[in-house]
């Protein structure tokens, strides 16, 4: 860690959550098939108990569904020169 960059350190912190999701899943699948065979309705794993990251993966799916303009080659320079401007601006506060 003494060599990382903050910017690598904040991608750690915010992904930190990930280790568990696999045991938080299958505390819910637990307690799912519990809940199902003491109940006569119907249920679902998300009526126990919904995760954050499954919002999270809803609403880029709805994202990815909206429809979108193609590209123009203003469009695409003007990204470019915005990058530009951005990786600089990194270099100047010394993250890259």
């Amino acid at each position: 860690m003494d060599k990382m960059k903050p910017y690598e350190l904040q991608l750690i912190c915010e992904s930190l959550h990930l280790r568990t999701k696999e045991n938080w899943e299958q505390s819910r699948l637990v307690a799912y098939l519990i809940a199902q065979t003491n109940s006569k309705k119907r249920l679902k794993p998300t009526d126990i108990l919904k995760f954050p990251w499954e919002k999270t993966e809803k609403d880029n799916n709805n994202i990815n569904k909206t429809p979108s303009k193609p590209l123009t080659l203003e469009d695409v320079e003007s990204i470019k020169k915005l990058a530009l401007q951005r990786e600089l601006e990194l270099k100047k506060k010394g993250i890259i």
